[in-house]
């Protein structure tokens, strides 16, 4: 009786501990749905068209990224042509609607944040682990009724939690708190309408919410071209 006990324990313990997951196993199987080490590692630089849309106002842009160096959007917005680069450690941007036409310096907390930008969107983990960064598995929880593993990881600008889906191990959006001028406040991303390009399965549809503006900004990429020819010089601030 005693051995059948034990037996009956042993047998209802091994699907338990089967499900139990460790942050690396998750990052690799988010990894795994994106395509794989080898497909995220091959794209070297990227260009995407965005269509975007705040509060009913629609703008249109253009991202053209060094993967991990540069990054440089430009908008249109009203007629106006707005343009945000950030490259290495410095950034600049030219915006018409806040009073000047010449390129300005962006500040260093902003410049932290927008170093972000200057990789592929649905990639993070993977820049993760390969940068090496502390992750920590918070726990299982619920995204808009998703099952979803939380990711804590500690980045050099500051700590971002992840969301992974706990089905399909893709990145369902992101939490963040950042500072910026003096304030901080809390930036949430969600990530949707996955759709695979060259092998490597991107969000398409990401909204964002944060502090900085009116309301939630729903942006939609397309036209996605990996490892297009860049010129570096479109990075470089004008004089």
């Amino acid at each position: 009786m005693k051995k059948q006990l034990i037996t009956l324990v042993a047998l209802v313990a091994i699907p338990a501990l089967s499900f139990a997951q460790t942050a690396a196993e998750i990052i690799d199987k988010n990894i795994t749905a994106l395509g794989g080490a080898d497909k995220v590692a091959a794209i070297k630089t990227v260009q995407f068209d965005q269509n975007m849309n705040i509060m009913g106002q629609e703008l249109t842009g253009k991202s053209t990224i060094i993967v991990g160096q540069s990054a440089r959007t430009d908008m249109s917005i009203m007629g106006q042509q707005i343009t945000q680069v950030v490259d290495g450690d410095k950034g600049w941007g030219i915006n018409p609607m806040s009073g000047g036409a010449a390129a300005q310096a962006l500040p260093d907390d902003q410049v932290k944040i927008q170093k972000g930008n200057a990789y592929i969107v649905g990639t993070e983990l993977a820049t993760a682990k390969d940068k090496k960064y502390p992750v920590e598995l918070v726990g299982k929880e619920k995204l808009n009724d998703k099952d979803v593993f939380n990711l804590k990881v500690t980045k050099p600008e500051g700590i971002v939690n992840y969301y992974v889906d706990a089905t399909t191990f893709q990145l369902a959006g992101t939490k963040a708190t950042v500072s910026m001028q003096g304030q901080s406040g809390e930036v949430k991303s969600q990530y949707s309408n996955y759709k695979t390009i060259e092998g490597l399965t991107l969000p398409s549809t990401v909204e964002l919410n944060s502090p900085a503006m009116p309301g939630s900004l729903t942006m939609t990429l397309s036209n996605m071209v990996f490892n297009p020819k860049i010129d570096p010089t479109i990075f470089v601030m004008p004089k």
